[in-house]
């Protein structure tokens, strides 16, 4: 059986990160038996120090596009194998979309506003491992995080941006998201694709978790049709 490392859920969500929750949504929609091991103590085992990452067949995968791949490698596409050509080349597009540009404006959201500090705290820095260590070390350890994570934005390059901008910057995301989907269920129309999976991870973790406030979250919500797929993927797969 596939065991599945990643953080946790986070409200309804399965995972606060968007690419545990790709991978997991995947395993679903193709029917993949798994077992979950959470926490991040699983950070020191993980291969390449970040979570999500599976064991399979004593096999040891970590980044989630390598292991949608080793998926479709090993236990056939049944998601994209309707796809055409055109239609994947569309799929590897919205893909660097949400994964390498929307992904951070979450990053930014959750990390970097004032207003969501407080529920950062309870919800990263909360976790039984983290309140078990001495006063001193938790600080120093808070902080390095959100120094690393700061550090990791302005590289990335949204980070150098104000607030407004950054928002503005996923609001065009958003907004082509919105534009391809229209009024079909699914990105490619009645049949559900990995690209689905993808963008569900990115969308619950900005439309179904509460805790955090955001322009980008308040600018998600005004897309009816993004908001009306989130929910009937989840309703779906993990209703």
């Amino acid at each position: 059986m596939i065991t599945l490392y990643k953080f946790g859920p986070l409200e309804q969500v399965c995972d606060a990160s968007p690419f545990c929750v790709k991978v997991e949504a995947y395993m679903r929609m193709a029917g993949l038996p798994y077992e979950v091991k959470t926490g991040t103590k699983h950070l020191k085992t993980a291969p390449k120090g970040k979570l999500p990452y599976i064991e399979d067949n004593g096999k040891r995968i970590a980044d989630s596009g390598f292991i949608v791949q080793y998926f479709k490698e090993t236990y056939g596409d049944s998601l994209d194998s309707h796809l055409s050509d055109q239609e994947k080349a569309i799929a590897t597009a919205f893909t660097r979309l949400l994964e390498e540009n929307l992904y951070w404006v979450i990053v930014h959201a959750r990390w970097l506003l004032p207003q969501n500090a407080a529920m950062l705290d309870q919800n990263i820095f909360g976790a039984p491992e983290f309140i078990r260590l001495p006063l001193p070390l938790r600080a120093y350890i808070k902080y390095s995080v959100k120094q690393k994570v700061k550090a990791s934005l302005h590289a990335q390059g949204l980070g150098r941006h104000s607030h407004e901008e950054i928002t503005a910057i996923g609001n065009r995301d958003l907004l082509a998201l919105a534009n391809f989907l229209q009024d079909k269920p699914y990105f490619f129309g009645n049949e559900p694709s990995s690209l689905d999976a993808i963008a569900y991870g990115s969308l619950a973790n900005i439309l179904l978790v509460n805790c955090y406030q955001a322009p980008i979250i308040d600018q998600a919500r005004t897309y009816e049709n993004l908001s009306a797929f989130t929910r009937r993927f989840h309703e779906r797969y993990f209703g």
